[in-house]
């Protein structure tokens, strides 16, 4: 089995952003911090999406998710969970693809 050196770099790059990111520091991006990083910036949206949101479907009877859901995630989310029985609908589930955003079942 065989990894690339930029794959294990862009690994190591988004846990520790994601670590810094929960221990409350503020992580500043900035095209000239990315344009030094090549692997990096050709990838900067799929490395730097390290947020995860967990979605608030107490108020539902039934859970919903709706695309106003997705609308309002803080553009570096790259994952949201909701509970289980959670309904998506049609327009979320684009919205979530499109973003690229990983639904996590709890």
């Amino acid at each position: 089995m065989e990894i690339s050196l930029e794959k294990i770099v862009n690994l190591v790059v988004k846990e520790v952003i994601k670590e810094l990111l929960n221990k409350g520091f503020n992580v500043v991006y900035t095209q000239s911090n990315l344009d030094n990083c090549k692997s990096i910036s050709q990838k900067k949206n799929h490395i730097f999406k390290n947020k995860t949101e967990s979605i608030d479907m107490s108020p539902y009877k039934t859970p919903v998710l709706i695309e106003n859901h997705i609308q309002r995630l803080h553009q570096l989310t790259g994952e949201i969970v909701v509970p289980s029985g959670t309904i998506i609908t049609p327009k979320a589930r684009e919205l979530i693809k499109a973003k690229q955003i990983l639904v996590t079942i709890k």
